[in-house]
């Protein structure tokens, strides 16, 4: 660096000795040259007056002021052109770390690098202030000399006597602040040991800001006094600046990345959410339905999306949660409910509906979401518990009645009977005592029948081979049913084997059945049984609570008969309830029904839309099967329907046991 400071005056001087040099031979020679040319006299001879030689060394210092002034134009110019060129790898090196950098940490980096490789400082680092109690300053980044960097660091940005140091005070007051000499500025002087070691003269901290306040500095250490010159410090500013607003920048980035991973979230979270979700804009159109909602609703999502909620197809069939929609647009306020929601095959689901009007920071509704779960397994099940508790109920009851009735129908029949051997002679008192007895034998059977919805009246069970007996039940069964009714069957073989009273479950079969066909008697229709295996995993158990984990037999009987509502189809198992209408049923055959079943560890349930059907589902577990048990149960069972001839007999004959004219 000196050496480029002396040449150039050296050339200078250099080039005014020798300008004055050849001035001084060219005025004390240049007659004698002419003369060698011109020999007249006249024309060459003159004298060198004092005028000449004062224009020589004029023009000598001219000439050498021309040139100062040509060199230090020239050198300004390059000092310029190299802060334009070390600007120029500033801004561009500032520019693409903004670009490339991902992450605060990278970019604050970066622009470290570039204060002390591109702008030449010895020392830059980047701090952030914490708004803790302490106030503590915490170091991100830094590029340069790491040993004395972290010697000399400053924990806090308080305002204190021994801490006012530059990253503090430009965060505190919010501006650049710049010591030209740390030597000898009193504000530093607990720390000028420190900068000494590390030679450290001069320092700036630039505060990085957002649009609210100062959250960290950048500070910058140089190895020369004054280093921080009005230009520099503008310089430095400016990145300081694009530092700001980089940090800005990413952090809006980060957070505009995290909220839409969080709405990507929600938005995978709604599609796949067993709940309903449907949204509507302010005007009540459609503007969203997740999965669960078409399927609820029974309506593709091209259907609904862009319809208005009074057009919307699910609204018009379920009259109260449209008016519930329409009621939270109108007062713009959280509604919940229970409904009954229909779909658009008929089938009929329990649902609890939140509607919510969604506000932006005005408070103004900006849309409206209805959330839909479908409750209609809780309602079934707390229906099964109120049915099984009721039974119980009936069950202990029944049994007291019926024992009380039978002491009572045994003294009726033991003296009907002693008053026919008696009273031969005299044939009113014979018929009379004829009919007591007679009504006393049919409340005998009633009360037989009434007795099978005690669980007390169990019946001895053995291994049963369920598929064999279900084949044979309907066997027997198709020589019962009218030409206007098909049946059709579904039986799986070799299911398995269940523990069970071969006639109780015959008698749970033909009961079914006998309602099925009931149900269809004036309009035809289609009879159809199936029965498989059905595996219930212990995870899946709490939709079945009356039931164990493992493998049960599953037997559905669908018909296309007339259905019933939901208020019949929360009595059906109910003694004595009938929907057949006066004198055409006892309303005991799904009583008995559900006794037996139960008896047996299983579960019976039934679900039937009106005007379209009803399908009663029974459960009942199997169990290890064994071989001569099993061979025993083909024999008695297998052949129940053989001989048609007998259908007649067979028929009336369970007809004591399985009424024919039992519920629904």
């Amino acid at each position: 660096m000196k050496n480029l400071l002396i040449s150039p005056r050296l050339n200078r001087l250099t080039i005014t000795i020798g300008y004055f040099g050849i001035g001084g031979i060219w005025a004390l020679y240049s007659d004698k040259l002419f003369g060698f040319f011109q020999p007249q006299t006249s024309i060459v001879k003159h004298s060198v007056g004092p005028c000449y030689w004062c224009f020589i060394v004029i023009s000598s210092g001219l000439l050498y002021l021309l040139l100062y002034y040509w060199n230090s134009t020239r050198t300004e110019l390059q000092q310029s052109l190299g802060n334009m060129t070390r600007a120029v790898k500033s801004y561009s090196g500032c520019t693409k770390a903004m670009i490339k950098a991902d992450n605060e940490t990278m970019l604050m980096r970066e622009i470290c690098r570039i204060c002390v490789e591109v702008r030449g400082h010895r020392m830059a680092w980047v701090a952030f202030a914490e708004n803790d109690p302490q106030k503590t300053l915490r170091v991100e980044t830094h590029w340069g000399d790491d040993v004395c960097f972290f010697e000399s660091f400053e924990t806090t940005w308080s305002n204190t006597e021994n801490r006012q140091r530059p990253a503090g005070i430009s965060i505190r007051t919010g501006k650049p602040v710049i010591f030209q000499n740390l030597m000898t500025d009193p504000r530093y002087k607990h720390c000028q040991e420190a900068a000494k070691k590390c030679d450290y003269t001069s320092c700036i901290s630039l505060p990085l800001q957002d649009d609210t306040h100062t959250f960290g500095a950048l500070v910058i250490f140089d190895t020369k006094p004054n280093a921080f010159e009005k230009e520099e410090a503008l310089l430095l500013e400016e990145l300081a600046g694009d530092l700001s607003y980089g940090i800005k920048t990413l952090r809006l980035q980060a957070e505009r990345k995290q909220e839409i991973e969080h709405r990507l979230m929600l938005a995978a979270v709604t599609e796949q959410t067993s709940d309903g979700v449907i949204t509507f804009n302010p005007s009540g159109t459609i503007e969203y339905l997740n999965p669960s909602f078409i399927k609820l609703c029974g309506i593709p999502a091209d259907e609904g999306v862009g319809v208005s909620i009074h057009d919307f197809e699910c609204s018009k069939r379920n009259p109260a949660f449209y008016q519930a929609v329409s009621g939270a647009f109108e007062t713009n306020t959280l509604t919940t409910g229970h409904f009954v929601n229909k779909d658009r095959g008929g089938n009929e689901h329990d649902i609890d509906a939140r509607i919510a009007p969604v506000l932006d920071s005005s408070d103004q509704v900006v849309r409206y979401v209805v959330t839909v779960r479908d409750i209609s397994q809780e309602v079934q099940l707390q229906r099964q518990l109120r049915q099984t508790q009721k039974m119980e109920a009936l069950s202990m009851i029944s049994g007291r009645m019926a024992h009380d009735f039978n002491n009572i129908l045994a003294i009726i029949m033991a003296n009907s009977k002693v008053g026919l051997i008696e009273d031969q002679d005299e044939e009113s008192a014979q018929k009379n005592l004829l009919r007591i007895h007679k009504a006393a034998i049919r409340g005998k059977k009633t009360i037989k029948q009434f007795m099978a919805i005690n669980q007390q009246r169990e019946k001895p069970k053995q291994p049963l081979k369920i598929s064999d007996l279900v084949q044979a039940s309907m066997n027997l069964f198709r020589a019962m049913m009218p030409s206007t009714i098909k049946m059709k069957n579904d039986v799986t073989v070799n299911l398995g084997q269940i523990a069970g009273n071969p006639k109780q479950i015959h008698q749970v079969i033909m009961n079914l059945c006998t309602n099925a066909r009931d149900a269809m008697q004036v309009t035809g229709g289609l009879l159809e049984i199936s029965l498989s295996s059905m595996d219930i995993p212990i995870e899946r158990i709490h939709q079945y609570p009356e039931l164990s984990p493992g493998k049960h037999v599953k037997l559905i009987i669908t018909d296309t008969g007339h259905g019933m509502s939901r208020e019949e189809l929360e009595h059906i198992f109910d003694p004595f309830y009938t929907t057949k209408g006066q004198g055409k049923g006892r309303g005991l055959g799904l009583s008995i029904t559900y006794g037996i079943v139960k008896i047996h560890g299983g579960i019976i349930y039934a679900n039937s839309i009106v005007d379209v059907g009803t399908t009663f589902v029974v459960l009942i577990p199997l169990i290890e099967a064994t071989g001569d048990q099993e061979g025993q149960n083909v024999e008695a069972w297998g052949n129940l329907s053989v001989d048609q001839n007998k259908t007649a007999e067979i028929a009336q004959r369970e007809a004591v046991t399985v009424p024919a004219d039992y519920q629904i």
